[in-house]
């Protein structure tokens, strides 16, 4: 394969330019909570971008258009429309999780049900989330770039791995922020700009959708080609909806804003940014399939359809351009992910079992984890298990069945279910979703159907149980 000097500039530019941004937020931060949550100062635009850029990953724009080119725009159906109605449920649970005043998503949870042991109950959650994300974003980036250099996969992932460990672990939530801040709008127009550019080589829209049509009649059916049925469409939407309820890294950002109105405004704001965004990529995705399939460049593995089309297909300039949005996209989840194993571990696990850690040491532990479970990732990512879509499912099921319901329940009906109810249905709601989900979904059933029915009845059956060990008591009690 022919290597794209332009191509490997630009790449080399852009890992050292990152790294510089790395060292200039080591210097910026002051402390553990700088490093955490930005001394909770987060502006509006700066978290807005910030929310935008961490939410685009590589699977949304790698994993997304590859999506598209396998199965058509059933995919928008159901998993965008899952995200963007997770978006406008998040806007509604800010105010309540900003009221709180807690740094992480365990701390609110150990808060809400009185239960301090709920905290590395629930940070073994959202630790296995992470690092399932982790792995995504690195298996995308490697590809990409792969594709590009032609420098084999194997190698290409830890030299990745590498630059983003090192930048994460030198800038914290200071540098993340900052570098989302120029990320996210030009990530956000590059796409917008090779869509245009797509739009009129392919001879507009409506040309664009009767050839994909013509490739299959299932890629522009809302459900696809039998790609979808009524329970496994609301099974996924359910799956991704529960995920940005629930992820670490957005309720990190949310507390690390300046004020509630600043954490409702950067949501709603950033859901438009974002609606706008997908409508642009599920378009882009039919008109990659139609390009590639034209040109005979077709793609046995669909995660590369995206980057056979900069390589291949598109101008130098514009491809150039691309490629620096794409790692945008993918640093800034990636980092993102980083920085939150590294604090769930520090502030969730370490620290409650630690008798009074200082925060010197809460810092060090926060970026020792952050490079363990870095190497660790990068490591798995070599050798991924599955596509780039396969892993976000097999996390957003993990996250929907541990921690959808008693979340909810916590944050609403605090004083009606013990904190052991809660944590029992965290944990077997997330041990049998993700079990049933590696099993490949028996009998037909989602397996988010199955982790949130287990949480569910589980709660249920430990409230009934609790109260009736308290009745007696309560009776004695008044005698």
């Amino acid at each position: 394969m022919a290597v794209n000097v332009v191509y490997i500039s630009v790449f080399i530019i852009y890992l050292l330019l990152v790294l510089a941004i790395g060292a200039w937020g080591y210097r910026k931060g002051e402390d553990v909570e700088d490093f955490w949550v930005y001394g909770k100062e987060l502006g509006l635009w700066l978290a807005t971008w910030s929310f935008c850029a961490a939410f685009v990953s590589a699977a949304s724009v790698i994993g997304f258009i590859g999506a598209i080119y396998g199965g058509g725009y059933s995919f928008m159906t159901g998993v965008i429309l899952g995200l963007m109605l997770g978006v406008s449920g998040l806007y509604f649970v800010v105010g309540k999780i900003r009221e709180l005043d807690k740094i992480t998503f365990p701390d609110i949870i150990a808060d809400v049900t009185g239960v301090q042991m709920s905290r590395p109950v629930t940070a073994a959650i959202l630790l296995a989330n992470g690092w399932f994300f982790l792995i995504m974003q690195l298996v995308g980036a490697s590809l990409l770039v792969t594709t590009i250099t032609g420098v084999p996969y194997k190698y290409m992932v830890w030299v990745i791995g590498f630059v983003f460990i090192t930048y994460t672990v030198l800038g914290g939530l200071v540098s993340v922020a900052w570098t989302d801040l120029v990320q996210g709008p030009v990530m956000v127009g590059a796409v917008l700009v090779t869509f245009l550019y797509m739009v009129v080589d392919l001879g507009g829209i409506a040309a664009i959708n009767t050839r994909f049509a013509q490739i299959s009649a299932g890629n522009v059916a809302p459900l696809g080609d039998g790609a979808y049925t009524g329970i496994g469409l609301a099974a996924t939407i359910l799956a991704f909806f529960g995920t940005l309820l629930t992820t670490q890294r957005g309720i990190i950002r949310i507390n690390a804003t300046k004020d509630i109105k600043t954490a409702k405004l950067h949501i709603a704001i950033g859901g438009v940014i974002l609606s706008m965004f997908y409508v642009f990529l599920v378009l882009l995705g039919g008109a990659t399939t139609v390009a590639l399939t034209s040109a005979g460049l077709a793609v046995e593995n669909v995660d590369r359809a995206f980057p056979v089309l900069m390589m291949e297909y598109l101008p130098t300039a514009l491809g150039s351009v691309l490629i620096v949005a794409v790692m945008s996209a993918i640093l800034s989840t990636t980092d993102t992910a980083l920085h939150s194993v590294g604090v769930t571990t520090s502030r969730d696990i370490y620290d409650y079992f630690a008798t009074d850690p200082s925060d010197e040491r809460l810092l060090t532990v926060s970026r020792l984890s952050t490079i363990f479970w870095g190497i660790t990732a990068t490591a798995a990512a070599v050798n991924p298990p599955g596509t780039i879509i396969t892993i976000y499912n097999l996390r957003a099921v993990l996250l929907t069945s541990g921690l959808l319901i008693p979340v909810y329940i916590a944050l609403y009906n605090r004083n009606t279910f013990s904190g052991r109810a809660l944590i029992t249905s965290m944990s077997l709601g997330g041990a049998s979703g993700i079990g049933w989900e590696l099993m490949g979904g028996t009998f037909g059933i989602p397996a988010t159907f199955v982790g949130v029915g287990f949480a569910s009845i589980s709660l249920l059956v430990v409230h009934l149980i609790d109260t009736r060990i308290q009745s007696p008591q309560r009776v004695k009690a008044v005698e």
